[in-house]
């Protein structure tokens, strides 16, 4: 964290022993001292002259207690005062008169409150019109608190970072004129009061990177070029680009912010209408007023060109800039320069003011006067996973998505109802039904919460963006989608394997799978189940990545290795699927050829193998898509983003919730029997129970017709026909 600091300490040593070696007495060096008082005594003791001392410089101080500012006086010609690694250093004094002071610095020591400094030049020198400091650096110490008028300063840069501080009060830098400041790294920062930076109209740079505010005022702000609030996930909104006249550059956090400034229409409708409400009152005023300006000399008098261009093309935004030119305010933001950065100390560069009375009011409004929107350069910049556009981006998607949420509840709904107020004994196909029809129904809920937040932020879902992506709701409802997908896949699995063995050992009663066997299975999977969609929750993967809220950013080897696990448990059991269809194809004859060739037989394989056809199908369709995407991803060739993504995410790999009941259930003779038996127990439509009573009352045989005489059966093709009739038994549910 302090590595570049250490390195701007060890360049300031090797520049001042430079200057003592060549003779120059000016700069003092205190290194490795064990004084407990900082006083002119000390400075005396080590052979320096007080009065031609202007760098003083303390450093790896242990033992340092107190500073006595009072005997800074007695140096007149002091510029610098740097004390470094003292950690015993908890207060500094309030500094007195010091006017040719340029530098304050004090790091990595034991601070606990910011050192006033209102009164450094009080006493100005006969050679400076307009004294400031070129550098105020307080990092690394453990400041909690900003008292008020501590830092009543005129500064080209302030540096908090890496503090404790915990608030920023009102008023904190009233009557201050300070060109860059930074609180970076202070991890307890949380509130910024929403007159924090007001008073403070010279502001340029502000660093609010590495702390854990949650909105930012715009008060004091408005001269603001670059902004930097970096490794900040708790900042919830950003202010209207309208609020930032000046703004040039954006350091952000989350991409939907970027969004926000991108679209500012969206953003903040009603501010966006005042804009191009003035927008238009400018464009009348210049419009009606340039021929009488343009034989006026254009007068300006130090002051720099792209300032004034900046100003004058973005003035419109701000309501009170007419009021604000009028009285020769405009000009005020001259002083500091914008060169350097929080590092540079030495290159500080004030301007002097400009004067108010010049007549180039109409100058200042439509000298440089243009109609296209301010544009912001921000980062981090919309990308694959987090585009500038709604939830399901498309209105197809949007409308479809709707049918398969009612499929998907609706019939998932139904099945359980039937299974589960059914008296008759659980067998292990009703009972991995029921778990099916659960899992499934998860799914339809989780596209249900997407299809909701989709319909409230329409439009403008940045606005929503972080309430939604860093809420609970995104957290439940993928866990929701990856619970209900791996419970599914699963299920159907061990369907499938049932009924393959069930029909493989047909005749064999004493191997089927027991319901025992079944339940122990079933608490297996929901344990991983559960284990996979708790893994983004404790960091493995995230589902506030995107705005489905699906684990799909990789950042490390670990959520690789996650993903990866998805798509090979994905493909392992449609493999499986696949595999066991196709031997329960061939076991019941495959394609009638057991049966002599026979029309009904044959018909009957047929139905057999289409609807096996149709399941697989339904699978394929589901799962490959999302699995070949998947896979192309995690090798790093990704063939389509998000936006795209969300069409295979969110309607095709849900598919299976809306489909399942109907393939697995409700198309079934079973299920349509313990429909009519659940109806006939409520005493309701008595008519549809005799309906299909009636159509399922088979025709008369021999034994339901003793006159019609029974063909005899030999005794190995009675065998047989029995074996082959509980297989079609087994069969029948497909």
């Amino acid at each position: 964290m302090f590595s570049k600091r250490k390195c701007q300490i060890l360049m300031a040593c090797l520049i001042l022993f430079v200057k003592l070696i060549a003779g120059q007495r000016e700069s003092v060096v205190l290194l490795r001292s064990n004084i407990t008082r900082l006083t002119a005594r000390v400075i005396r003791a080590a052979g320096f002259d007080l009065q031609q001392v202007e760098h003083l410089s303390v450093m790896d101080a242990p033992n340092l207690e107190h500073v006595a500012v009072e005997d800074l006086t007695k140096m007149p010609n002091l510029k610098s005062l740097f004390i470094t690694q003292a950690p015993l250093l908890h207060r500094i004094p309030p500094l007195p008169a010091l006017p040719e002071l340029r530098t304050f610095i004090v790091t990595t020591s034991g601070l606990v409150e910011v050192p006033n400094l209102s009164h450094v030049h009080d006493k100005n020198s006969a050679n400076t019109s307009l004294p400031y400091l070129q550098a105020i650096d307080l990092e690394g110490n453990h400041i909690k608190r900003i008292p008020s008028h501590a830092l009543r300063v005129r500064a080209d840069q302030v540096s908090l970072n890496y503090n404790l501080i915990e608030e920023v009060p009102a008023h904190a830098f009233k009557n201050s004129q300070i060109s860059k400041l930074s609180f970076k790294g202070n991890t307890k920062l949380k509130k910024l009061d929403d007159l924090a930076f007001a008073g403070n109209l010279l502001l340029r740079q502000l660093d609010l990177s590495n702390t854990a505010i949650t909105s930012l005022p715009t008060k004091g702000l408005e001269k603001l070029q670059i902004l930097r609030i970096e490794k900040t996930p708790s900042l919830k909104y950003i202010p209207s680009i309208y609020e930032f006249q000046h703004l040039e550059k954006a350091f952000l956090t989350h991409h939907f912010h970027c969004c926000a400034f991108a679209f500012p229409e969206r953003h903040n409708p009603a501010r966006h209408a005042l804009y191009e409400t003035q927008l238009a009152i400018m464009a009348q005023k210049c419009g009606k007023n340039s021929h009488r300006n343009t034989s006026e000399p254009r007068k300006r008098r130090s002051i720099n060109l792209n300032s004034d261009t900046k100003r004058s093309t973005t003035n419109v935004y701000d309501d009170t800039s007419t009021e604000s030119q009028d009285n020769g305010s405009w000009a005020s933001d001259e002083y500091f320069s914008d060169s350097g950065s929080f590092e540079d100390y030495d290159q500080g560069d004030f301007h002097e003011p400009v004067n108010n009375s010049l007549g180039v009011t109409y100058f200042a409004e439509c000298g440089n006067f243009s109609l296209s929107r301010h544009e912001v350069a921000c980062t981090p910049l919309p990308d694959a996973l987090n585009p500038c556009e709604d939830v399901m981006g498309w209105s197809w998607l949007r409308a479809s998505v709707w049918f398969v949420i009612t499929a998907a509840v609706v019939g998932n709904i139904a099945v359980l109802l039937v299974l589960l107020t059914n008296h008759t004994e659980l067998t292990v196909p009703r009972f991995l039904m029921c778990h099916l029809a659960f899992s499934d129904l998860c799914t339809g809920l989780y596209l249900f919460m997407i299809a909701v937040v989709d319909l409230r932020s329409y439009g403008e879902f940045f606005n929503y963006a972080y309430d939604w992506q860093y809420g609970v709701g995104c957290k439940i409802a993928g866990f929701l989608s990856v619970f209900s997908g791996q419970l599914s896949v699963f299920t159907l699995t061990i369907v499938t394997l049932e009924r393959w063995f069930a029909i493989t050992y047909a005749i064999y009663l004493e191997r089927r799978i027991s319901l025992g066997a079944a339940a122990k299975i079933m608490i297996g999977g929901w344990m991983f189940s559960i284990l996979m969609a708790g893994l983004p929750l404790a960091g493995v993967s995230d589902y506030s990545s995107t705005s489905i809220c699906l684990p799909v950013e990789s950042e490390g080897i670990e959520d690789a290795v996650y993903q990866g696990g998805l798509f090979l448990t994905n493909a392992v059991a449609w493999v499986t699927i696949v595999v066991c269809y196709v031997q329960i194809y061939r076991s019941l004859g495959g394609g009638g050829e057991k049966y002599g060739g026979r029309g009904a037989a044959a018909a009957a394989e047929r139905r057999i193998a289409n609807k096996m056809a149709l399941l697989i199908g339904t699978d394929l369709l589901c799962w490959a898509p999302v699995a070949f995407f998947g896979v192309t991803a995690l090798a790093g060739v990704p063939l389509v983003d998000v936006s795209h993504g969300k069409v295979l995410l969110v309607f095709f790999y849900p598919l299976n919730a809306c489909a399942n009941p109907f393939l697995y259930a409700i198309l079934t003779k079973q299920y349509r029997r313990d429909l009519i038996t659940l109806i006939a127990r409520t005493g309701q439509c008595n008519w549809l129970v005799e309906r299909y009573k009636l159509a399922a009352t088979p025709p008369p045989t021999a034994h339901t017709n003793p006159s019609a005489p029974a063909a005899l059966v030999p005794l190995v093709d009675y065998n047989r026909s029995i074996s082959q009739v509980t297989k079609n038994g087994e069969a029948e549910i497909l």
